[in-house]
């Protein structure tokens, strides 16, 4: 049986707004530096990367679009879900006393994914490019490992002030 959960309106925080600003702001940039360089990247790129961060697999530079349009359509499923925090996931009950700060802590934590995952995915965007003009030779695994433990963190930091919310 489904526990019948508050449902409030809460407007976006001034921090909610600096994110969803950040990712639209990479999302766009993201885009356009694609079409700035599109007449300097050669047919045939670098698709797929080993472990090492060498690339070893090759495709059509038309696959350069399909990072940024994943990144969109991601970004608008998270920002579309945030907009329910009364159907997320919560590992204890929620009630009309603790819903308005686990609804908000949910909600800033889907931003800050959010932003985290556009700023990721530009970045192996951007990367891609440069290797595929030539200006790098390797996708950068300490930034991206740096990014994905920023996300892991931001789930494990979110996660235990939900507990303390409780």
């Amino acid at each position: 049986m489904l526990e019948k959960r508050p449902v409030f309106i809460i407007s976006k925080t001034i921090t909610e707004k600096i994110l969803d600003g950040v990712s639209i702001l990479v999302i766009l940039c993201t885009f356009a530096y694609l079409a700035n360089v599109w007449t300097l990247i050669p047919e045939r790129i670098p698709i797929h990367f080993n472990g090492q961060g060498k690339e070893d697999g090759w495709g059509n530079k038309f696959s350069l679009f399909l990072l940024p349009v994943i990144t969109l359509i991601l970004y608008i499923g998270l920002t579309v879900l945030s907009k329910y925090p009364h159907t997320f996931n919560y590992p204890y009950k929620i009630t009309n006393e603790n819903a308005t700060w686990q609804y908000g802590n949910a909600r800033l934590f889907m931003n800050c994914l959010k932003m985290l995952i556009v700023v990721l995915f530009g970045y192996v965007e951007w990367t891609l490019i440069q290797i595929a003009r030539g200006n790098s030779v390797a996708l950068n695994m300490w930034i991206f490992s740096i990014v994905l433990l920023l996300i892991l963190g931001t789930v494990i930091f979110f996660f235990i002030r939900s507990i303390k919310l409780k």
